[in-house]
């Protein structure tokens, strides 16, 4: 019996192990180097990866190899356990060497390529045509002594509320442009336009009453500055005006017109109860009461839902009036949205050509032969060795 029939040649295979890991390591790093994958210089066209937290996954192969050579050292360690030829001609079936080598090639090329496709390589660049969404907002948020009512919750003012309400706000903005206008008997831009959210959140959570000396609650000023901040790009233009509404200066519908002429859309979110409450003098020291009129009956806020309405009306915008302590912007959400596609700018630019198709492919390519080649590579070669013999 020979026994080369029921042993792999261990020899063999790994002279082609070695021989393939030195081929593929040395292609695949020499190909790095001509494509400048490891060129510091930014001259020219690099290969890259888009995501290169996948390659050293790569040297998982090394392992793999060794797993492969003990499993062909064990079986034939096996083979050799058993001592008669008689029985092992009987229980064990004739094997190839090259069946098992080529079985293992196909397995391992097809990991390591599939492996590179998920690194996503990128070489060259190719012009992209895309769409920039853009909207500025403004939020205005009314500071006046009026704010400092709690007929909303017992725990938490109209201002409270409010603010909490602008840092859902913001918390739901994507790349739109924010800023802050804060009034009373005045107004003032508390904070530019700005994507940095985390900084206009700190900026809210500063506001207070005390802000503006002068107290009263001029919408019309606060229009006014708000329209002054936006710049002069083609982007959208919002204003979310905050307060609860009780308007003492008058002078707004010339603003109201001057934002449909701008297209500058205007909503409003009304905050407060019709029943109103009572104005603290000091809103950390209820102790010290609250303010009265000239007759010295305590004046009691409430909100206005009609100038809310009108506001929004006039402007062509949108309202929303809230007696919750946690209110639901969707429709102001809703509505931003709806801004931020109908003004769209298209720019073109160059973006890295994504090439894991190719590594992709001969990762396929190879998991196929892996699966239906070496199953039949006995029977090729046989047809092979007959057609040699008849010739």
């Amino acid at each position: 019996m020979d026994k080369r029939l029921f042993t792999y040649r261990f020899p063999l295979i790994l002279t082609g192990i070695l021989i393939w890991e030195f081929i593929f390591w040395i292609a695949f790093f020499g190909f790095l180097l001509m494509m400048g994958y490891f060129s510091n210089s930014n001259v020219g066209t690099q290969m890259g990866f888009k995501n290169e937290d996948a390659l050293p996954y790569l040297f998982l192969i090394l392992p793999l190899n060794l797993v492969f050579l003990w499993f062909i050292s064990w079986k034939n360690k096996r083979f050799n356990a058993i001592g008669n030829h008689q029985i092992q001609s009987v229980m064990l079936s004739p094997i190839s060497s090259l069946q098992a080598f080529l079985k293992f090639f196909f397995f391992r090329n097809a990991i390591a390529f599939i492996i590179l496709a998920m690194a996503q390589p990128v070489f060259g660049s190719k012009k992209v045509t895309g769409t920039i969404e853009s909207l500025e907002l403004i939020v205005a948020l009314d500071i006046s002594s009026s704010m400092n009512v709690k007929d909303i919750d017992d725990n938490v003012s109209r201002l409270g509320i409010a603010k909490r309400a602008m840092v859902q706000l913001i918390n739901n903005l994507h790349g739109e442009k924010l800023g802050v206008v804060v009034f009373a008997g005045d107004a003032f831009a508390q904070l530019p336009l700005t994507m940095d959210y985390d900084a206009a959140k700190m900026f809210v959570g500063e506001i207070e009453t005390g802000m503006i000396s002068n107290q009263g609650t001029n919408i019309a000023a606060a229009l006014q500055v708000s329209q002054k901040m936006f710049t002069k790009t083609k982007s959208s233009k919002a204003i979310i005006l905050i307060s609860d509404a009780e308007d003492h200066e008058g002078g707004i519908d010339i603003f109201l017109n001057q934002l449909k002429e701008k297209e500058i859309e205007l909503s409003v979110l009304g905050l407060g109860t019709v029943n109103g409450g009572l104005i603290p003098n000091n809103p950390d020291q209820p102790e010290f009461g609250y303010k009265l009129n000239p007759s010295g009956t305590p004046i009691v806020s409430k909100m206005n839902p009609e100038l809310v309405k009108s506001l929004a009306s006039k402007s062509g915008g949108t309202y929303l009036i809230s007696d919750s302590p946690y209110p639901d912007l969707t429709t102001l959400l809703e509505n931003l949205k709806r801004m931020k596609r109908t003004k769209v700018k298209t720019i073109s630019f160059d973006v890295k050509q994504n090439i894991y198709q190719f590594p992709l492919m001969l990762g396929i390519i190879f998991w196929i032969l892996f699966l239906i080649l070496p199953q039949n590579i006995n029977l090729l070669l046989d047809i092979w060795r007959r057609k040699r013999v008849k010739n």
